[in-house]
């Protein structure tokens, strides 16, 4: 399992560490949004998942977050309970002094025994993020319908 807390390397972001089992596995295709953001004209772009967790008062704690690059990474998330997965996309151009960030959100309650895919797709300022999950008995995977915060309520 790659260890997610690795990934989050000198961002500044306190990366996402987790004792679970590994039941989130993002798969991530990436090319810089903007020829002004390339590495020869001094621009940076990222990539990150970040993770928080949702209580039963639908409360948030900030768990981490996970460097996303063109390498799968496989990361625990508690099942049963709701997580809020926030995927963002952000770049700088040193040279324009210009920057640009997006971000997709989702309210994801994995189920015990499942495993969940992420394919995370970001070309020319546009994403593309499907979420499947994947049955423990068939391995077909059906597509998990994106869910806003406001989704969940309180027990």
């Amino acid at each position: 399992m790659l260890f997610a807390g690795v990934l989050a390397g000198c961002s500044g972001l306190p990366p996402y560490e987790s004792d679970l089992p590994a039941n989130l596995n993002v798969r991530t295709k990436l090319s810089s949004p903007s020829v002004l953001l390339t590495s020869p004209l001094a621009g940076t772009f990222d990539a990150h998942m970040h993770v928080t967790a949702v209580d039963r008062r639908c409360q948030k704690n900030y768990r981490g977050s996970v460097k996303l690059g063109n390498t799968a990474v496989s990361v625990g998330i508690p099942a049963d309970q709701p997580s809020y997965l926030v995927f963002e996309f952000s770049g700088r151009s040193l040279l324009t002094r210009g920057s640009a960030s997006s971000t997709y959100a989702t309210l994801l309650t994995p189920r015990s025994g499942h495993q969940y895919d992420v394919d995370v797709v970001y070309a020319d300022e546009m994403y593309s993020i499907t979420v499947y999950e994947r049955n423990p008995r068939s391995g077909l995977r059906r597509e998990v319908e994106r869910r806003p915060f406001s989704a969940c309520k309180p027990n």
